[in-house]
């Protein structure tokens, strides 16, 4: 009788014990599962991520996936919820698309990461097949013309099929994947 009295004795001052943290460290909300609720999670304009590009290799349809791991804490950033693909097929990846690549990369930093539009996450590689390239950004829903980044990216490269899309992907799944997290 006496341990069952000594663990409720027990109890108690813990409750009371929590209840008081949680109170310094919330003073606006007395409630002692405060101190238990899991932190909101703040985020940064997308520009102020730090770059850390790594490549990753995907075996049963050869892919070369080069992927900013420095959005990792930008994964369902509230204010970037839709997926971007910029998409253009090619018969060989020689040193002329390198150009294209490279050039394209610079355009969508221009218009996305420079304004804090967006950015570029992932840019992957098909090898056989269907060969392509793609750029993955992530967007403002707001603010960004979708239409218009198609339609200066179809007009400097006249020569190759640029597709796109832009659909929401609030929780940065696409990404998710391509990065492996």
């Amino acid at each position: 009788m006496k341990s069952a009295v000594k663990m409720i004795i027990l109890e108690y001052t813990c409750i009371f014990i929590l209840s008081t943290i949680t109170f310094k460290f919330n003073p606006g909300k007395r409630s002692m599962f405060n101190f238990f609720k899991k932190a909101t999670k703040t985020f940064r304009p997308i520009s102020e991520y730090a770059e850390n590009w790594s490549i990753l290799t995907e075996k049963p349809n050869p892919t070369i996936i080069r992927v900013n791991l420095g959005y990792k804490d930008a994964i369902g950033h509230p204010d970037y919820p839709v997926k971007m693909g910029i998409a253009v097929p090619v018969d060989v990846h020689d040193d002329a698309i390198m150009d294209v690549k490279s050039e394209i990369e610079e355009i969508l930093n221009d218009l996305l990461l420079k304004n804090d539009n967006g950015a570029v996450v992932a840019i992957i590689n098909g090898l056989e097949g269907q060969k392509f390239f793609e750029f993955l950004s992530y967007t403002k829903k707001e603010g960004v013309d979708f239409a218009k980044i198609h339609q200066i990216l179809k007009d400097k490269f006249k020569d190759y099929e640029i597709q796109m899309y832009a659909e929401t992907d609030i929780k940065w799944l696409a990404y998710k994947s391509f990065a492996h997290i």
